[in-house]
């Protein structure tokens, strides 16, 4: 009976275990395929997105390459309208810019002008530039009846631009009374608020006498009327103090590492300090920057004259507002052509360029660039002098704020940290207690490290102590009794070496750190 059933309790085992092997077996081949179906979802998920991402690829080239194939289109028709529609635009700017050249020379005839410029009112009905030649025409002539009727018309077509035209085709010509008179109508164009970009070059021109003298006089009393009325407005010549206060910030030269490297190495507040110094330094260097404008005010009257001519010419030349819409279109797609179908990249660009040549200040923010970086804002020497003598009352305001500023905020004490001894300093005055005070420090470093490095008499102790026990017991103990004795005393010679040599490199260094 007992032998049945322990036989039955031994199947039963053998039973169990055959189960347990097959349900290990069953989680490893399921463990196995769950892993086998995550690393194929795994190259499936990355074979999708490889797949997404060569399908927007090929999307995007897809629609840069009809964008380039639509902008090419489109720019021949665009230019082809244009032709039909401002062709003979065109056609009269060339002739303007002949008449000026012809002029400026002397070899065309009144008759060749007359004839020239009769039938273009007839082909440019809106056109400014159209009356405006004939104007020309008839006033070189001496036909005054025929030249004030242009004129009107020239005016109605657009006051500014006849205006400029006028104003400086009578410069160069010489023509002082009628010169006066422009630059007088002129003026009245001019918002103190949205100055143009050319502005600056005719302030130029006037300051530096190529306009007739009595132009200046006009002028000065136009700008004093601008500030009054500008500085009349809050917060207007309390921006033009913070800009030259950022002015002054900005010319703050950086400091030599190399003149001050104990400062840089110890002092804990160098930024700081670092900071004052610049400031302080920023006083030579403000000095030299208007030094440099009172004593050096020549200008280059060629150069002058020729940028005054380059307006003129681009007047003459550039597209009118009637075309401006077109030739947009007509240079937007061109830069999509050029980026190969990138309508964004493109669009960024036209921005640029529109940013670029549509630029309007006021005239006190003109006043601080051509102060500030005249070359950059097309002024000469003597417009930075002339902006630096109206801007002088904010000039000295905003340096008093400045001076006020950093004086305030000047670090008053100088605080260092030299091999961990902290302490601070005003002016260096008190240097001696500041010595006697770092030796200090020293030396208790040294009591330290000495009190640290005292010789042990433990070995030798324990060396003689444990050989004389053994000596004492006598008989085959005297020989390793001898032997510990004399491990003993090696040990602490070795060790008596040791401590006296460190010791000596103690006060070496810390002699050395005393004498630093």
């Amino acid at each position: 009976m007992a032998e049945n059933l322990g036989g039955a309790i031994a199947s039963l085992n053998a039973n169990v275990l055959a189960v347990h092997r097959e349900l290990r077996s069953f989680e490893q081949s399921t463990m196995q395929s769950f892993a086998s179906v995550d690393q194929k979802q795994n190259i499936l998920e990355n074979e999708l997105k490889d797949f997404y991402s060569q399908f927007l690829a090929f999307v995007k080239a897809d629609l840069m390459q009809k964008r380039l194939q639509l902008a090419e289109t489109r720019v021949g028709n665009l230019r082809q309208d244009l032709q039909i529609k401002y062709g003979y635009y065109a056609e009269i700017r060339r002739m303007a810019n002949g008449i000026l050249q012809g002029v400026d020379a002397g070899i065309i005839s009144e008759e060749t002008i007359k004839f020239t410029t009769e039938e273009v009112m007839i082909k440019a009905p809106r056109y400014w530039l159209a009356p405006t030649l004939v104007c020309l025409s008839s006033w070189i002539s001496d036909n005054r009846d025929i030249a004030e009727k242009a004129l009107d018309e020239s005016i109605k077509r657009d006051d500014y631009k006849t205006t400029l035209f006028f104003m400086l085709t009578m410069r160069r010509l010489n023509r002082i009374d009628a010169t006066k008179q422009w630059v007088d109508r002129y003026f009245l164009h001019q918002d103190p608020k949205k100055l143009s970009r050319e502005f600056i070059l005719i302030l130029e021109g006037i300051v530096t006498g190529i306009f007739p003298p009595a132009s200046k006089q006009l002028m000065m009393d136009k700008i004093q009327s601008w500030i009054d009325l500008l500085v009349s407005e809050p917060d207007f010549v309390e921006k033009q103090i913070d800009t030259w206060i950022l002015f002054y910030k900005a010319t703050r030269p950086l400091v030599n590492e190399r003149k001050y490297p104990l400062l840089r190495d110890y002092c804990t507040n160098w930024q700081e300090i670092e900071n004052d110094l610049r400031n302080v330094y920023s006083n030579d260097e403000l000095n030299n920057f208007f030094t440099d404008i009172l004593t050096n005010n020549a200008s280059d009257i060629k150069n002058i004259t020729i940028n005054l001519d380059n307006i003129l010419n681009s007047l003459v030349t550039n597209f009118d507002d009637e075309e401006l819409p077109l030739q947009r279109e007509v240079r937007l797609n061109e830069l999509i052509v050029e980026f190969q179908g990138d309508e964004d990249e493109a669009k960024s660009r036209m921005q640029i360029e529109e940013d670029i040549y549509s630029q309007e200040v006021d005239f006190l923010r003109l006043l601080t660039n051509a102060a500030f970086k005249p070359e950059e804002s097309g002024a000469s020497k003597v417009t930075q002098s002339l902006a630096v003598s109206i801007s002088q009352p904010w000039i000295i305001e905003a340096s008093k704020r400045f001076l006020a500023e950093y004086r305030l905020e000047q670090q008053q004490e100088f605080l260092f940290n030299i091999d961990g001894w902290q302490s601070k300093t005003q002016n260096g005055s008190d240097e001696e207690e500041l010595i006697t005070q770092q030796v200090a420090f020293y030396e208790n470093i040294r009591a330290e490290q000495l009190e640290k490095n005292k010789l042990n008499y433990w070995a030798l102790i324990i060396g003689v102590g444990l050989g004389l026990i053994l000596l004492i017991q006598g008989g085959d103990s005297v020989t390793s009794g001898i032997f510990a004795m004399i491990t003993g005393i090696a040990i602490f010679f070795w060790q008596k070496n040791a401590v006296e040599k460190k010791r000596v490199a103690i006060n070496e260094v810390i002699d050395e750190k005393i004498a630093k």
